[in-house]
């Protein structure tokens, strides 16, 4: 008895550990807006699909962090700005070809994350179509 309650308080233990470690604090999210860096915020194109939101957010999640502070001598070439549920907002600006198969994606409260070029396209699709 006493092993049955140990092993389970250690698997418990070992997926919210997991859970902290890979989660990256995405959640809530109403609206995304997406324009080219150069736009105002009024030119770009509101998604407010769950479907859409809950596949981009799965992705934000599963980046990897990154807490250097990078000076890129090139613009941006997206802003996404992320509308929550509870009123905030936050911009995450998008730097294609950061590096060999990396664009990152530099957020105007937080850390800044790298994602492969697969997944930032598959970000891009979802709010561009």
């Amino acid at each position: 008895m006493k092993k049955t309650i140990i092993y389970s308080f250690i698997a418990i233990l070992v997926c919210a550990l997991g859970f902290s470690f890979f989660y990256n604090g995405f959640s809530g999210i109403q609206s995304m807006t997406i324009q080219k860096y150069d736009e105002p915020i009024e030119k770009g194109k509101i998604t407010t699909d769950k479907e859409k939101i809950k596949t981009i957010t799965g992705i934000l999640n599963r980046s990897n962090r990154v807490t250097a502070n990078y000076e890129l001598v090139y613009p941006h070439d997206y802003k996404i700005q992320l509308k929550y549920k509870d009123g905030k907002t936050e911009v995450l600006y998008v730097n294609k070809n950061f590096g060999s198969n990396i664009t990152l994606f530099v957020s105007d409260v937080r850390d800044s994350y790298k994602i492969n070029d697969k997944q930032t396209k598959k970000i891009l699709d979802l709010l561009l179509n």
